[in-house]
Parts: C-alpha cells; sequence; structure tokens
C-alpha cells in the first residue's frame, strides 16, 4: 500500500467512527438540565441519574454524571425499599418530563398524555 492510500483509508475509518456522534449531537435537543451523551441514553444533571430504554442506569449515571451522582443515587436507592423493589423503568425528569420504559415513550408530564417527541427519540430511538 502507498502511503496516501493508507492516509485515505484512516481518514475514511475515523470519518465513519466520528459520524454517529456528530449526528446525534445535532438530532436531539432536550429542556433544561436533561442532555443525552449519545444514541439510547439521557442524564438528568439536576436529578442526578441516567437511563437507557431500560430505565435508571447506575454504571451510566457513573460514567456521564460522576462518582458523586452514583453514590447519590445508589443512596436514594439503598435504604428501603432498596435494589430489589426500586422501579427503574419509570421516572420524572427535573424538566417535568415522565418517561416510561416498558411502554417505550416519553411524555410532556406524568399529568400529560401528549408525548414528548425528542426525549421520545433520545431515549427509545423513535
Amino acid at each position: 500500500m502507498t502511503h496516501s492510500f493508507q492516509g485515505a483509508v484512516l481518514v475514511a475509518a475515523v470519518s465513519l467512527l466520528w459520524f454517529p456522534f456528530a449526528a446525534h449531537a445535532d438530532a436531539v435537543k432536550l429542556k433544561g438540565a436533561v442532555y443525552s451523551p449519545v444514541a439510547g441514553v439521557i442524564c438528568d444533571k439536576k436529578a442526578g441519574f441516567c437511563a437507557d430504554s431500560e430505565g435508571i442506569a447506575v454504571a451510566l449515571t457513573k460514567l456521564y454524571l460522576g462518582d458523586m451522582a452514583e453514590k447519590r443515587l445508589m443512596d436514594r436507592i439503598r435504604p428501603e425499599p432498596g435494589v430489589q423493589d426500586y422501579d427503574t423503568t419509570t421516572f420524572v425528569l427535573a424538566n417535568k418530563v415522565a418517561c416510561d420504559c416498558k411502554a417505550k415513550v416519553c411524555k410532556v408530564s406524568k399529568y400529560e398524555n401528549t408525548v414528548d417527541a425528542a426525549h421520545t427519540k433520545a431515549l427509545f430511538g423513535r
């Protein structure tokens, strides 16, 4: 292989790796302290947790919000009822958006039946 061909292959590979992240950053605009670091994950800086399509995730909270957020989340889960009884599949974000991972939808609030398209797309891809 020539050096110019190797360079072109490297540039193409890096472009392909970067493309999903660049496209995601522009595609999803969320409200308040809620953001989507990667497709399929939303994080709430104010409420102190991250979630994926399965629900609130301690590992994602640690990864995107840090050790202190992980500790605070675990402190909320542990006392009672405990991890085995803590429903991570439904939650309300600090911006009032309510997500239900079993139904695969986020609504503008837990009191309204209107789907929040941006949060639903960020979390569930639709």
